[in-house]
């Protein structure tokens, strides 16, 4: 049977020849099921001189429909590529993210930027990608999502790496990804540490030792292993209500916000409203350190400090409508301490690392990171002001973001 699976998984290699990179990974893919390829279809998007081609793949493991996710890879048409950078979705978010910009051009996304470059760009959107607010009540099986957390994840990302290998064979990608994106890629560095030319930790880590951290976390730990228990396998409320707020904040700004939700002050505006979920630190929701905020401002007199409003809202609006329940348990039980699988081997992991740090979203959690990790090469890019998106969210973001890592790749991926 085995034999028949790894015979399967060849058919589907787009370049037979190229086996022996493929072997080297074939164990962690079959151990994870059986990858095949449901479709595929590949977008031009034109440049003033020559176009990108965006190629999105979606991909199943084993016979059930709902186990799938799709990959990404986004290149520049008929140049040689510079290397690989494989990139990793936040928490209730896909690929897309790294493909949006309040302009509504592709091109001036963050993906772009560097697929402009000539680096090419390969990205995930998990499995829960597809599944709607109210799906899981009755109009499709969401059981399987009850599996879904970082493992599958890790799984999914090794396939894609597998078919990278194929592509640009003997050369090493670099991972990472923004908050969740980055906590995913660490633990896929952590389980494969040899398999990646570099770390793009991005406000986001699974690893503390920091009693104050570990303590913040375990409530959340305890609240998500009981929904588990419960067989609740997604939430499809929080998310659906920060998009609506941020639509709400775009397009009637001045308007009273009507929504009746406990905690909030009375007599806001839809885009005071905005301001007060991303600026003030709420100790019921999860989160991943005590004072955590994602972009820094004021709700009062509705500002964001640093980042701009359209941004974010066009950012929040390509969010998915679901989180699993099980990567928040892994997440959260990781920097509580309960759970030790994703970091156990992150000492392993040598290759050159980039952290970037909003003091006030993962900041006490980035500061332990180096000491994590067994890199002696870390470039760390902090802003201790910044809330958990304001690297990516201020219009200054191609200074405070994108420069600076195109110019850690050019050293990582010369």
């Amino acid at each position: 049977m085995q034999k028949q699976r790894f015979a399967r998984f060849l058919r589907h290699a787009r370049m037979p020849m190229l086996m022996l990179a493929i072997l080297t990974l074939v164990p962690l893919v079959s151990s994870a099921g059986v990858y095949s390829t449901v479709s595929e279809n590949t977008e031009e998007i034109n440049l003033p001189v020559g176009k990108l081609l965006l190629t999105e793949t979606v991909v199943q493991e084993g016979p059930m429909p709902a186990n799938r996710f799709t990959m990404f890879r986004l290149r520049r048409a008929l140049l040689p590529s510079k290397g690989t950078l494989l990139l990793l979705p936040s928490l209730g978010n896909n690929f897309r993210m790294y493909l949006v910009d309040e302009s509504g051009d592709p091109k001036q996304s963050f993906a772009a930027f560097f697929a402009r470059l000539g680096y090419e760009v390969w990205g995930y959107s998990p499995r829960e990608t597809t599944i709607k607010a109210g799906d899981c009540a009755g109009v499709i099986d969401c059981s399987p999502a009850l599996e879904w957390g970082l493992q599958t994840v890790v799984n999914d990302v090794t396939y894609i790496r597998s078919q990278i290998a194929m592509v640009q064979p003997g050369k090493l990608p670099v991972i990472g990804g923004f908050s969740l994106g980055s906590i995913s890629a660490m633990a896929v560095v952590n389980q494969s540490p040899a398999d990646y030319a570099g770390l793009l930790a991005w406000e986001g880590s699974v690893a503390s030792s920091n009693a104050a951290i570990q303590a913040h976390n375990l409530p959340f730990c305890n609240q998500f292993e009981g929904m588990l228990a419960a067989g609740v396998p997604v939430d499809d409320q929080s998310l659906p209500f920060v998009k609506l707020v941020a639509q709400l904040s775009q397009a009637a700004p001045s308007d009273p916000f009507v929504l009746p939700v406990p905690g909030f002050p009375p007599g806001l505006t839809n885009s005071q409203a905005f301001v007060f979920i991303l600026s003030e630190p709420n100790p019921f929701a999860p989160s991943a350190a005590p004072g955590f905020i994602a972009a820094n401002g004021n709700f009062s007199t509705d500002t964001f400090y640093f980042s701009d409003g359209a941004r974010l809202a066009a950012s929040i609006a390509a969010f998915n409508d679901v989180t699993t329940t099980r990567t928040n348990r892994d997440l959260h039980c990781s920097l509580a301490g309960v759970e030790s699988s994703f970091t156990s081997q992150l000492a392993n992991f040598t290759a050159p690392v980039m952290i970037i740090q909003g003091g006030k979203g993962f900041g006490p959690v980035m500061d332990e990171l180096p000491g994590k990790l067994g890199s002696l090469s870390v470039t760390i890019n902090g802003i201790p002001y910044f809330g958990h998106v304001d690297h990516s969210g201020t219009l200054a973001h191609r200074f405070v973001l994108e420069l600076p890592i195109a110019a850690w790749l050019k050293q990582v991926l010369p």
